[in-house]
């Protein structure tokens, strides 16, 4: 269970897995950033199109209660010169109080003139009259009108005030003959002083336009913006398909911002209702909140990148560090060569696959002579030194899958797979010769030593390694009994015998 779950950890502790969790966090982490600032835009822009939407249709409905009273007041005037066929219309004192009564009444919204045979229009004083462009009977909507027949003209200057008005009159009756008729002057510019006070701020546009495109009204920082939207796509693409909208204005000449435009027809007048406010200006709270997202995730990154790299430091130097623990326990720090353990755990191995294969499989112990008189009479170092060359002069002895490990001190063994005793004897006695020729040069004078081998060879009644290296050993004590420096190999008859000692002579 203990090895299963160190397994599990070393799993999650892998590079691989945290730069993967790494990326993972990180790409959910900036998902749901760009989501939700997608859909905070998309929300900014409804609810400034439900905004836009709401002042739209009250100033439609402010606009048809003005354009109603005009009417209203008209159909009035008129009944009041039909019941007085004697008055003058120009000079009748009574006609002059009655209009500017109706006049005061709306708030200098409008004026009442009377209209000419020749279609002149005169001020209820007794001053010169002036003639406009075109009266009040030249634009007519072609749709059906909730009241009867009221026309709307073009804007032109009254030449006393030199304000711009809009004249509208009834239909053509029996009164314009006799120069009766009234014709109704709108003040535009008092009309764009009251959607000035409605329009979004900064930027924003509230104007009334004809069906052609002409602004009759306006409230504008840049008169030149409401304009423009007779030629843009407002009236061109939108207009025609729906009376009434919220849509997102891209002027594509580059000359005006992005606008947010909402469009209302009057569905009883020749008459559109446009609201605008700048993109910029409407999105500010969302640009606001998203800066701050994106800096809280920054905030968030920036820490868990680091986080991350630092754990990648962290493992790489666990790592190193495993793979020099795992050397030091499979390996001899002074000679390189393997550790006891490792040479143990590999013999069972080998023990195990020749159980199997039926192959043979050779050990041999090899211990330096008199080793301990070496570091007592020349010191700790020159013994290492004795250490390392004979390891040195094994390993040139042997083959690649061949295995050296130092069991302490002054003894090494040696793991031969596939190797029968004899072949181990003749290695054995290659790696004495090399030894006895090795010269360690000292201030005491020159160091010389001798090695005794004692080599074993595996056997069907080995039940473990320990039986396999006891007659290994058996076999070493008797090269050292027998006068040291010699191979001695112990060979097994049956799985009862027991083990009889050969020497190899010099």
């Amino acid at each position: 269970m203990q090895r299963e779950n160190i397994r599990h950890v070393e799993e999650w502790a892998r590079p691989q897995t945290v730069v993967l969790l790494t990326l993972l966090l990180l790409a959910a982490l900036w998902t749901v950033v760009i989501i939700s600032t997608v859909v905070a835009r998309g929300d900014s822009i409804a609810a400034t199109g439900r905004t836009l939407q709401q002042l739209t249709h009250a100033l439609e409905e402010q606009t048809r209660q003005q354009f109603r009273l005009l009417d209203t007041v008209l159909v009035a005037s008129e009944q009041w010169l039909q019941e007085r066929p004697a008055s003058d219309a120009r000079s009748d004192p009574a006609l002059r109080q009655l209009l500017d009564s109706l006049r005061a009444t709306s708030g200098h919204f409008f004026n009442l003139r009377p209209l000419a045979t020749d279609s002149r229009s005169f001020p209820t004083t007794a001053e010169p009259g002036w003639s406009p462009a075109e009266h009040a009977t030249s634009t007519r909507s072609d749709r059906p009108t909730a009241v009867a027949g009221l026309s709307i003209g073009q804007p032109t200057a009254d030449p006393e005030t030199a304000r711009s008005q809009l004249p509208v009159a009834r239909p053509p009756n029996d009164l314009i003959r006799t120069g009766r008729q009234l014709m109704a002057m709108v003040d535009l510019e008092a009309l764009g002083r009251s959607y000035d006070a409605e329009r979004p701020r900064p930027g924003g546009v509230i104007a009334l336009l004809s069906l052609d495109g002409t602004v009759l009204a306006q409230a504008a920082d840049d008169p030149q913006r409401a304009r423009s939207l007779a030629t843009g796509p407002l009236f061109s693409e939108h207009l025609p398909q729906q009376s009434r909208a919220f849509v997102v204005l891209d002027e594509r000449s580059g000359e005006h911002p992005r606008m947010l435009a909402s469009y209302s027809s009057l569905p009883d007048f020749p008459l559109v209702v446009v609201v605008l406010a700048e993109y910029d200006a409407a999105l500010a709270g969302w640009q606001r909140q998203s800066l701050w997202t994106i800096l809280l995730a920054l905030g968030m990154t920036i820490p868990l990148t680091v986080v991350a790299w630092r754990s990648l430091r962290l493992l790489r130097t666990l790592a190193e560090h495993s793979v020099q623990l795992r050397e030091l326990a499979i390996s001899d720090p002074l000679t390189g060569v393997s550790s006891r353990q490792h040479f143990v755990a590999t013999l069972a191995d080998e023990l195990t696959l020749r159980q199997r294969r039926r192959s043979p499989l050779a050990v041999m112990l090899i211990d330096i002579d008199f080793f301990r008189r070496i570091n007592d009479g020349y010191g700790q170092a020159i013994g290492d030194q004795v250490l390392v060359a004979v390891a040195q002069a094994a390993k040139r002895a042997l083959r690649q899958r061949d295995l050296l490990a130092r069991f302490g001190g002054g003894q090494f063994a040696i793991l031969l797979p596939d190797t029968e005793i004899a072949e181990a004897l003749l290695v054995a006695e290659r790696i004495r010769a090399q030894i006895g020729e090795i010269a360690i040069p000292t201030e005491n004078g020159t160091v010389r030593f001798s090695v005794s081998v004692g080599a074993s060879e595996a056997a069907v009644s080995d039940r473990s390694t320990d039986d396999l290296l006891k007659r290994a050993g058996q076999a070493l004590q008797s090269a050292a009994a027998a006068g040291h420096d010699r191979v001695v190999a112990a060979r097994s008859t049956s799985p009862a015998s027991a083990h009889d000692a050969t020497a190899v002579p010099r």
